[in-house]
Order: structure tokens, then sequence, then C-alpha cells
């Protein structure tokens, strides 16, 4: 994810209608994910139909945080899974920041209240400064459709009181909390920025978090080949899942591909030499539009699960 562009090409829609790169980037998933895509068609004309009935139709495909262009769509890539995974706007650019939270909710199709789980991030929320507000993810694969809410965490802002008191280094002042990730069963993600985070810190939390070396080892194999045997670029970002009984599940690391690569196609040619079979067809699908001189890979990022389990991960600015 990254600030939006001054100015981009405006992507050729109507207001109920999928924009043009967004409509690409699905048909080349169609043949690896055909029940997948026709869903994520379905879900997407509604959401985006929202932002192309903006009364200002000149920043309408161009005013979001999630892309380099302000496209308000993102596609997210996982070699743990064979899926299609995005991240939306849930309103126009004109709709208040610290009323998309709330929006958001709204369309999450969750089969419980989903405002109890949120109240403690709205509380964080009022009266402060937002850069996004919030964010809806959608997974769609053969074990059905789910749906995320990203909560805009603000600059400065204590985490709720309510998180777990036994892990302290929540509280570390170089941890920027940036975002919470809060899904229907319960569970939640946590996203943070760090300044001065290098590898040894973040292998040493992984430890402290699982009890464990062999999480940390999966993961040290993944970094090393996204950054090449170098220490970590600085700043970076990591991100915690905690179950809904609010012990750790997984962390992740995080950077923009820029920061690590020299081009997409480094980036492309990285990853699908460590993935193979469904998970990196499905890379190759959504990296596979034209060049149009930005970058297409967004952030990338390592993942290690309590088990041992690791994988990759890369974001995609549909093209």
């Amino acid at each position: 994810m990254g600030p939006a562009a001054a100015t981009t090409t405006r992507p050729a829609a109507t207001p109920s209608a999928i924009p043009a790169a967004v409509g690409a980037t699905l048909d080349r998933l169609a043949p690896l994910l055909p029940g997948a895509v026709a869903a994520a068609r379905a879900a997407l004309r509604p959401q985006l139909g929202l932002v192309g009935r903006s009364v200002w139709p000149e920043v309408a495909w161009r005013f979001s945080r999630l892309t380099n262009t302000g496209l308000p769509i993102e596609f997210a890539w996982s070699s743990r899974e064979t899926a299609l995974r995005y991240t939306v706007e849930v309103a126009p650019p004109e709709a208040p920041d610290p009323g998309r939270l709330a929006l958001a909710a709204r369309q999450l199709g969750w089969p419980h209240d989903p405002l109890p789980a949120l109240a403690p991030w709205l509380a964080l929320q009022q009266g402060q400064e937002l850069r996004f507000g919030a964010w809806l993810g959608a997974r769609f694969s053969s074990a059905g459709p789910a749906t995320k809410l990203y909560a805009d965490v603000p600059p400065g802002a204590a985490l709720p009181a309510a998180l777990p008191a036994a892990q302290p280094w929540l509280r570390s002042p170089s941890l920027h909390w940036r975002m919470a990730g809060l899904n229907a069963d319960h569970s939640l993600e946590l996203y943070a920025q760090s300044a001065d985070l290098d590898r040894r810190r973040l292998l040493d939390l992984g430890q402290g978090l699982f009890g464990t070396p062999v999480p940390g080892a999966a993961l040290s194999r993944h970094l090393d080949l996204l950054c090449g045997g170098q220490d970590l670029p600085r700043p970076s970002g990591l991100s915690v899942v905690f179950g809904g009984d609010l012990r750790p599940r997984a962390l992740t690391w995080f950077c923009f591909a820029k920061a690590v690569f020299r081009d997409d196609e480094q980036v492309r040619q990285t990853l699908l030499s460590a993935v193979d079979g469904a998970p990196a067809a499905v890379y190759a699908a959504l990296a596979a539009g034209p060049a149009d001189g930005r970058w297409r890979n967004g952030m990338v990022g390592a993942g290690v699960d309590a088990g041992g389990s690791g994988w990759l991960q890369c974001g995609l600015r549909p093209t």
C-alpha cells in the first residue's frame, strides 16, 4: 500500500461497472479460479459502485491510499493458499474518514453483530486524525467467501487496554501501530511500523511469541529470499495475528517492494522461484498485466505461524 499519486488516468468505468484494470485482472484469474472470480465480480459491483457514484468523479478513482495510483482496490496474494483476495474502499472520497468504520461494518455480512467487537476501535478513532478510516477485505476460496475489516489506528494512539497485558512488546515505543484487522471468528491482526526493526529483533520477537525458535527459522529463510541476505530495510513493518482467545497465532514482516527489489520483474522472478503449483499460477496472473511505468507490486512480506509453517505474500495493484 502506498500514498495516492497526485494525478493518474481514470480507469474506464461507469458508476455501476468494475474499472478496466480490475476487470482485466479478474479475466486473467478466471481460468484458474472460476468460482472465486464470479463471486468476486458480484461483490465488487456494489462495492466499487459506491465509489463510482461519487459526487467528485474527477477524483473517485485516484483518491485511495491502497495503491500508488490512488485506485481504490488492491489485490493480495499469499503462497499459503489458492484464493482470490482483495482490499477495497468502503465509500467514495467525499465520505468522512471517521464514518468509514461504521460503513464498513454494514458490508461485512457476518453471522453476528460486529459492533461489539468494533466498539474499542470506534472509541480509539473518536476525535482523532485518520489516514483512511476503514477498508474492507475479502477472500474467495474453496472454503467459501470471507470478509475482514481493517480499522485505522490513529497516529500516536495507544492500543485498547483489553489487549493482552502479557505481551509487553505491544506497548514498545519503537512500534507505531497503524491498523487492526478484525475477522468474523473474533481473531485479530495488528499491524505496526518500526524505524529500527532489524532481523535479530524480529526473530527474537517470533521466538518470544511462540516459545520456540522453529518458527523463526522458517521466517528467516524467507527473509533471505526477499532481502538477499541483507538486514531488513528501515522502516519496515510487522503484523501479529491473535486467535479468538488472544493467543499469538502468526507473525508477518513486510516492506515496500521497491525497498528491496530493482523493479517489478525482479519481484516476479523472485517469488515464482520459491513457489509452484496453484499459488504460483495465481501470482503470475496477478502480475501479468501491461507495464504502465509505476510499481505494480506494493508491499511484500514473509510470515510464519505458531506451528512453523512459513509463507510469502504480496499486494498487487490491478493492471
